[in-house]
């Protein structure tokens, strides 16, 4: 399955190239993205395998999460993520 490149409904204000700078931030976009899907939590749940608890709680920001259950995450809601190294 090809990947779609994130473009949120105009009538949320996060722009498609949002900086997430902890889980919260990432919990929120997640949100967002979900509700702009028309989704419901138990709508992510099933197609992801989450549990709701674990759904809402990465929602919230309150979940480490291993990277591939936020890539399994993104992919149901058609999003992708860049990781940029600042530095050294």
């Amino acid at each position: 399955m090809p990947r779609r490149k994130l473009t949120l409904d105009p009538r949320f204000e996060t722009p498609p190239n949002t900086r997430i700078l902890n889980m919260e931030d990432m919990g929120g976009l997640v949100r967002l993205r979900r509700r702009e899907l028309g989704m419901t939590q138990a709508d992510v749940s099933r197609l992801t395998g989450f549990s709701m608890r674990l759904v809402g709680e990465i929602e919230r920001g309150k979940e480490h999460v291993s990277a591939d259950k936020l890539l399994r995450l993104l992919d149901v809601l058609n999003m992708t993520m860049t990781v940029h190294v600042e530095g050294k």
